[in-house]
């Protein structure tokens, strides 16, 4: 539920600040997060490792380890937000010049910039407890102070259209908001005695297993940050119009960023699990836990997915008002692409569990130093899709690998059974695609649409219709019934 109401979130907040605060100062506050979201490196991959370690400790029974390294977390979180605070606060005096933006726009970054610094210990010791959760099988707690904080989060964004509050009002409150996660995390693990002693700790020989672990963790994200940032990046510097394609790209790049929110909501339980499992070397567990998980993913993947593929053009005027043709073909196409990476999630956690990240490192920098120049030689002929076109090349280069050498070579498990549970929602969703195409055909005359609520209606309508003929033809593949296999825990 945290996940959907942080992407019904997610798509609210952009046209409800642009709306109210105007493009410019909305423009000041994306400013602002971008460079906080920049900050979140300096966790050198430790919320990865950390729950890894926790929950084969766990599964091991060494519960006084998992209690040594939690306090040292509690060190190193708190020497990273002295870090980050001495970051934002240079930031905020010497760097906001750097952008080009107007003095007055300098000075509401900079504001920005102090409210970020000021609550920045509360937001990274909140790691040390999540953590804690998620090795503990706790992640359902987590999730529901998450889905409170975005209950508020939305209040908090609806109510600006009826109190008088200003932009850096809103954005202390949604920070303060973010920041008070720590406090219910806390009591919690403090309650079930996950961390008894909150006081810092230096057992460097313990946090050392971990940190090696995370800096692996730390490469690998670095660079699908960079594979993901260079995107907008390389439209700006290369295109005619840099900051109208920019725009177009993070208007498209919306949706599909819902429908990994949306997906991605089982996936913080699988690397605790599959760690549990790799302790014991049961292998075979691990096997028809990652089977299992990757029907189910790959079933949500393709049910959001197609509503999406089918319902672009609508999405599009919902959205803005107007007609995107070409935003609406490229969103589409942009979708089969998001298929492919969310259904390796499973996958990837065994990956991770298993612990060599070398070979996927080294995969995961070739395909982005592949992609980016893709980018660049695309853009004149699809301008925003040169950025699809990209991710494409991206993902390809990281999936084939993994079929071809990870699973089978250095896991050790069956990457053809795997692949089978892809294959058949993924083929069932193409099936789907042309019988709804086919129906909606023969209803072309009643579906087009002149307004906002129009759209929204044909969106309802396409959905609905293509769901049944979805889960009809699911049945006919004889996967069982698909409700049922996601509503499973």
């Amino acid at each position: 539920m945290s996940k959907i109401l942080n992407a019904v979130l997610s798509f609210l907040s952009i046209p409800v600040l642009m709306a109210h605060y105007g493009k410019e100062q909305y423009g000041v506050l994306s400013i602002a997060i971008a460079c906080n979201a920049c900050m979140y490196v300096l966790d050198m991959g430790l919320n990865v490792g950390a729950v890894k370690f926790y929950s084969q400790w766990r599964a091991e029974g060494d519960l006084k380890r998992i209690e040594r390294v939690a306090r040292t977390n509690i060190s190193f979180y708190l020497l990273v937000s002295v870090l980050n605070v001495l970051l934002l606060m240079a930031i905020a005096l010497f760097g906001a010049q750097c952008f080009a933006i107007s003095e007055q726009q300098v000075e509401l970054l900079t504001t920005f910039m102090l409210v970020l610094a000021g609550l920045s210990v509360m937001n990274w010791l909140g790691n040390v407890f999540y953590q804690l959760l998620v090795a503990n099988e706790q992640l359902g707690y987590a999730m529901k102070v998450q889905a409170l904080q975005a209950v508020l989060k939305i209040c908090l964004l609806l109510s600006i259209a009826w109190v008088d509050m200003s932009i850096t009002t809103y954005f202390f409150l949604f920070t303060l908001l973010v920041a008070m996660a720590l406090v219910p995390y806390a009591l919690r693990c403090r309650r079930d005695a996950m961390l008894l002693n909150f006081k810092p700790a230096l057992y460097l020989s313990d946090f050392k297993v971990v940190f090696g672990f995370s800096l692996s963790i730390f490469a690998l994200s670095l660079l699908q940050i960079i594979s993901v940032q260079s995107r907008p990046l390389l439209l700006g510097m290369f295109a005619e119009n840099g900051a109208t394609m920019v725009a177009d790209y993070r208007i498209v790049e919306l949706i599909p960023n819902f429908l990994i929110v949306l997906c991605g909501m089982y996936a913080s339980i699988f690397l605790p699990k599959i760690s549990a499992m790799m302790s014991h070397a049961n292998m075979q567990a691990v096997q028809d836990y990652a089977n299992v998980w990757t029907l189910r993913t790959s079933i949500l993947a393709c049910m959001i997915g197609g509503a999406i593929f089918l319902c672009a053009p609508e999405l599009m005027y919902a959205y803005l008002g107007s007609e995107e043709d070409t935003l609406a073909h490229w969103l589409a196409l942009w979708i089969p692409a998001i298929i492919l990476q969310i259904h390796t999630t499973p996958g990837n956690a065994v990956v991770l569990a298993h612990g060599r990240t070398m070979p996927l490192i080294l995969t995961t920098l070739v395909a982005c130093v592949l992609s980016i120049p893709v980018n660049v030689v695309c853009l004149e002929r699809f301008g925003v899709g040169a950025a699809v076109v990209s991710y494409y090349v991206y993902i390809l280069i990281v999936v084939v690998l993994l079929y071809v050498y990870y699973y089978d070579h250095v896991v050790r498990i069956k990457g053809g059974e795997i692949f089978q549970r892809f294959f058949l929602p993924t083929v069932g969703a193409m099936v789907s695609l042309l019988l709804c195409n086919l129906l909606f055909e023969l209803f072309h005359p009643w579906m087009d649409f002149h307004s906002r609520w129009e759209s929204v209606g044909l969106i309802v309508v396409k959905t609905a219709t293509w769901v049944a003929v979805y889960f009809f033809v699911l049945k006919s593949f004889k996967i069982r019934n698909a409700f049922k296999i996601l509503r499973e825990e």
